[in-house]
């Protein structure tokens, strides 16, 4: 157990402990695709706590001990801005951060042309709105936006593998376009990522719902096997978040 993992744990049992003597919810978050797995495989099954990041496929979400979803403090703002102004994830989370604003009061961020959503922890909305009028050079207009119309992200894209197998090193140069001898460089030196954990063992085996990021090509999602080719080669459907 990592040092920052125990920390996050030791916060979650005491966000459980609190919500319990003072019968009130306590929140952790929003927390990562590592962190949100790692306290689902760690805090007892029995532990009153859920998950949720304000729509059903929120990737980052924040823990609640003895919460419901509907008390969940978190706020959809919406950042419109003209079409032609390509704002991509960077460009939001870049300029939020330099204003100071910390990385775990944000949740997904879900960009569309003209129009971006952002998940956010409700204490700060009153400054989003009042004071951000601009994302890097470009002028936005910050509202109040409705978690039931969300944009469809444009930079993810829906892919085909064909692997010889499931091992991470085949997956690797399927997705990055290289050789195996160079995916099992990547994954030696410590660039790819599995579950969001750091793997470097080139024939671990992969199950369908895996993340896999790999770093300077993004992050994929091994979303289910689809069965053989004729040459009996694996065919698996993947999403890419460029």
């Amino acid at each position: 157990m990592i040092a920052e993992d125990k920390l996050l744990l030791d916060k979650a049992y005491d966000a459980l402990h609190l919500a319990e003597r003072r019968n009130i919810p306590r929140f952790l978050g929003f927390l990562n695709e590592h962190e949100s797995l790692y306290l689902r495989q760690h805090l007892p099954k029995s532990a009153d706590v859920a998950f949720y990041g304000g729509y059903p496929d929120a990737v980052r979400l924040m823990m609640g001990a003895a919460a419901e979803e509907e008390s969940f403090p978190i706020t959809a703002l919406e950042f419109t801005y003209r079409e032609q102004d390509d704002l991509r994830h960077r460009d939001f989370l870049g300029s939020l951060m330099a204003l100071g604003i910390r990385r775990d009061t944000l949740g997904d961020i879900l960009t569309g042309k003209g129009r971006t959503v952002i998940f956010v922890r409700d204490d700060i909305v009153p400054f989003l709105l009042s004071d951000v009028d601009k994302i890097g050079r470009v002028g936005v207009k910050v509202a109040y936006a409705d978690a039931d119309d969300l944009p469809i992200p444009d930079d993810i894209e829906e892919l085909m593998f064909t692997l010889s197998s499931l091992r991470l090193d085949a997956f690797v140069a399927a997705a990055a376009h290289l050789s195996r001898d160079k995916a099992a460089r990547l994954i030696k030196n410590e660039l790819v990522m599995v579950d969001h954990v750091t793997e470097t063992e080139v024939s671990s085996f992969l199950k369908e719902g895996m993340t896999i990021t790999i770093r300077k090509y993004g992050k994929f999602v091994l979303t289910e096997l689809r069965g053989t080719s004729k040459k009996g080669k694996l065919r698996v459907a993947v999403k890419h978040y460029r």
